[in-house]
């Protein structure tokens, strides 16, 4: 019994009198199948790394057709995140002329405002600025505003309005009637966009609207970013996106700790905006079966104690981060920069 136990288990390597055989078993040898397929994925992963991407071929052919179509010009929805940056370096190959515009949620944010210079001197072309429909919209429907606020924001008559209204209007005014605009949206965003766009081929005929980076994987996106030397948004140090449309609580999180002043532009505008902290904060309380006290005395700050921590890169969109770029810190070499 004790033979077939050392055969199984293998020798122990002890001394006499050192005390009981603390051998583990062996692990079992990998199929060398498994190894030559994860040699050849290694393989190809780095060759691919190591060539210059010059997009798929689809979307190589969706541009190509668009830009014979409209002579060349087009419109680009540019919410300076990953997904448009790299559709604008892109769109450079096909299009002579690229008109882009931003959508802001609050206007004056210094931080959005620093990276759309940035841009702007980065790609040599202005950037027309526009507010977000999503957020007038938000005001006019009461959302973060003070009860006592309504009579007054109803007086405003605020308009309702989409980013389809802003290409028809550019369309007019700039008479470009021919122009498509391009959008920064891939497959990897949600499971609706990786339906939609894959059923349309990155292209919406009735909107005239197309996405040039529709099928790319997301580390083609980040490698097209960093071959051009490129920078990321500073938004980027909060969350692992872009802030769009009414700011939402990834980015509200750590916006007080590191711009203050910023924060409280969007609280000017947004009044009740912090409410969004705690409702945040009671959930997670709820979801782990921690029960609040009624009346609870805490600040939002102290109820979430993470307002000065930095981003997680478990998550799966923060994978191209360095920690130290979502720290605020110098990136290494290698990752993608925050500007």
């Amino acid at each position: 019994m004790s033979d077939a136990l050392t055969q199984r288990t293998g020798p122990c390597d002890r001394q006499q009198g050192d005390g009981p055989c603390t051998s583990k078993p062996k692990r079992a040898a990998r199929d060398p199948r498994a190894v030559k397929a994860d040699a050849e994925a290694r393989a190809e992963a780095a060759a691919e790394a190591a060539e210059p991407f010059d997009g798929t071929h689809e979307s190589r052919s969706l541009c190509e057709a668009i830009a014979e179509a409209t002579g060349g010009v087009c419109f680009l929805g540019f919410s300076r995140g990953k997904d448009s940056i790299a559709a604008w370096l892109y769109l450079r190959r096909f299009f002579s002329r690229i008109i882009p515009f931003h959508c802001a949620s609050v206007p004056g944010l210094a931080f959005v405002d620093e990276s759309l210079r940035y841009y702007e001197q980065a790609f040599a072309s202005p950037i027309l600025r526009f507010m977000d429909g999503a957020v007038t919209g938000a005001i006019d429907n009461l959302v973060w505003q003070s009860p006592e606020s309504e009579e007054e924001i109803n007086a405003l008559e605020l308009w309702h309005f989409d980013k389809h209204d802003i290409i028809e209007t550019l369309r007019e005014t700039m008479d470009l009637p021919r122009a498509w605009c391009a959008f920064g949206i891939n497959l990897s965003d949600s499971i609706d966009r990786r339906i939609y766009v894959s059923q349309n081929k990155g292209r919406n005929p009735e909107r005239m609207t197309f996405y040039p980076c529709w099928d790319w994987s997301k580390s083609q996106i980040v490698q097209t970013i960093r071959e051009a030397g490129i920078k990321l948004p500073s938004d980027y140090r909060m969350a692992a996106r872009s802030m769009a449309a009414v700011p939402k609580y990834r980015h509200l999180l750590r916006m007080e700790a590191m711009y203050p002043e910023d924060f409280q532009r969007v609280e000017n505008m947004l009044p009740m905006i912090r409410a969004e902290l705690a409702r945040q904060w009671f959930r997670e309380r709820k979801a782990a079966g921690i029960p609040t006290a009624k009346g609870d005395p805490r600040t939002v700050g102290e109820c979430t104690g993470e307002t000065n921590q930095s981003p997680s890169t478990a998550d799966p969109l923060c994978e191209h981060l360095d920690p130290g770029v979502s720290q605020g810190q110098t990136p290494t070499e290698g990752h993608l920069q925050c500007s």
